[in-house]
């Protein structure tokens, strides 16, 4: 379930990749070559035209940010996609980018399962970790960017 604030939600049903960039940290290379390889496509699409920028949904912004967020941590994007991968065939149903809470050590990803307390291995399809440390921070991170972005943006 994604979080944010009414105020904003009801002025910006879409964001351009410049308010991509600013609310998620990534460059317009990495925009460019996710949408691309599908890792995070713009779901809006483009306008009709040559030219025209990509549209970004809420959603999109926080997939963006935690593949920000994974890729800082070290994460290779050949893995962030090995893990995607492997969380779309377990959970087909639901988005693996948006309502999971994710760890990562750099190397692998894991999973909270229903205990939440325990971790599983996403890279090594199930082996079991403990911890209780989570990357959760990208939804709230990405409302508050959203947030100031919007003050800066009124006063000019």
């Amino acid at each position: 379930m994604l979080f944010y604030s009414q105020a904003w939600a009801d002025k910006m049903k879409e964001f351009s990749a410049s308010d991509a960039r600013m609310i998620t940290g990534a460059t317009q290379r990495q925009l460019d070559y996710w949408d691309e390889r599908q890792v995070v496509p713009a779901s809006l699409g483009r306008k009709e035209g040559k030219g025209n920028e990509r549209k970004y949904s809420y959603a999109d912004l926080v997939k963006l940010r935690v593949v920000v967020e994974l890729r800082k941590a070290g994460l290779s994007l050949q893995r962030i996609r090995k893990a995607l991968t492997v969380l779309n065939d377990w959970e087909p149903e639901t988005d693996a980018l948006v309502g999971k809470k994710l760890v990562t050590d750099g190397r692998d990803v894991l999973i909270t399962t229903s205990d939440s307390q325990v971790l599983k291995s996403v890279l090594k399809r199930g082996q079991l970790a403990f911890s209780v440390v989570f990357l959760g921070e990208a939804v709230s991170a990405v409302a508050r960017k959203i947030d100031l972005y919007l003050k800066r943006k009124a006063t000019g």
